[in-house]
């Protein structure tokens, strides 16, 4: 594995909850391609990467398998997550510790082993959660109409 290039200060809080990151160059190295096909892969959604304010993709250390390629049951969290959150919301979810697992966060779970269909239950909870916190929770039901004689 390459050794990790990070666009964040050791310090930063991002890097503190999410990190460690590769950032452009070191990912690009480690793969031995070009930046264009990372672009790919996180326009394509193989890849999870969070943009920092100035601009740079900084790519999480931990979704990565031996082989370079994303986890795929990751990949399939970030998009659930994703269709509710942005990346940083959603790389944050992925690396904190939840009692349902047991306080381990979900990528450590994944990681591990661990049944993804508990992880995903909880992804698919908290996007829906999410989602309705973006409509105002309008998620009130009607009352009935009145009957009519």
């Amino acid at each position: 594995m390459a050794s990790k290039t990070s666009a964040l200060p050791a310090s930063h809080v991002y890097n503190e909850l999410v990190g460690p990151f590769y950032d452009i160059t070191g990912l690009t190295r480690w793969w031995g391609v070009n930046r264009q096909t990372v672009n790919e892969a996180v326009a394509t959604g193989t890849v999870i990467a969070c943009q920092l304010d100035a601009g740079q993709w900084v790519y999480p250390v931990w979704q990565f398998i031996d082989s370079g390629a994303a986890h795929p049951h990751l990949i399939t969290l970030w998009a659930t997550l994703r269709a509710a959150a942005d990346p940083w919301t959603c790389a944050v979810w992925l690396c904190t510790p939840q009692s349902e697992l047991d306080d381990q966060s979900a990528a450590r779970w994944i990681a591990h082993g661990h049944s993804f269909e508990a992880v995903l239950v909880l992804a698919r909870a908290d996007a829906q959660h999410w989602a309705g916190d973006q409509l105002g929770d309008r998620t009130v039901s009607q009352p009935p109409p009145p009957e009519t004689e």
